[in-house]
């Protein structure tokens, strides 16, 4: 069965990793305990996003780390 982990699991993945797992593991545990949800057309359309996203913040932050490095650089003599 394929699941989207919403937290990470040890020995199994990250948050936002797209895993296959055995259909009784995950329905039995990782789902009622909200650690994942099932791999459904729509929640891989939410997973999209959701790394789109995160992708653009990160762009954001280097972008940010970036200006404080010249800033620095600039002060070095």
């Amino acid at each position: 069965m394929q699941i989207i982990l919403i937290q990470d699991v040890d020995n199994l993945g990250q948050k936002n990793e797209l895993v296959s797992v055995k259909n009784g593991y995950a329905r039995n545990f990782l789902i009622p305990q909200k650690f994942a949800v099932e791999a459904s057309p729509s929640n891989m359309k939410q997973l999209q996003e959701r790394l789109k996203v995160q992708k653009v913040k990160e762009e954001k932050l280097l972008a940010e780390i970036a200006k404080v490095v010249e800033v620095f650089e600039s002060f070095s003599c």
